[in-house]
């Protein structure tokens, strides 16, 4: 649990900055951040496997592609 908040411990800092903006300067609850931080390496797992199993999909992609999706 805590392994993934630090993972993902950038990404989570944007998403708290934006739900501040929108929700009155409200902040993330923990749950919350475990929870998008769960999405975000669910995201990063399935993707990465996509492109492992693809025959069409250049590999050499893959980064910028989840460059693109996930950052």
């Amino acid at each position: 649990m805590a392994s993934l908040l630090e993972a993902y411990k950038n990404k989570l800092a944007v998403s708290e900055s934006v739900y501040s903006k929108t929700h009155g300067g409200a902040s993330l609850s923990n749950q919350k951040k475990l929870v998008i931080a769960a999405v975000l390496n669910n995201t990063n797992k399935y993707i990465t496997e996509a492109f492992s199993n693809s025959v069409g999909t250049n590999r050499a992609d893959l980064g910028e592609f989840k460059k693109f999706c996930l950052n």
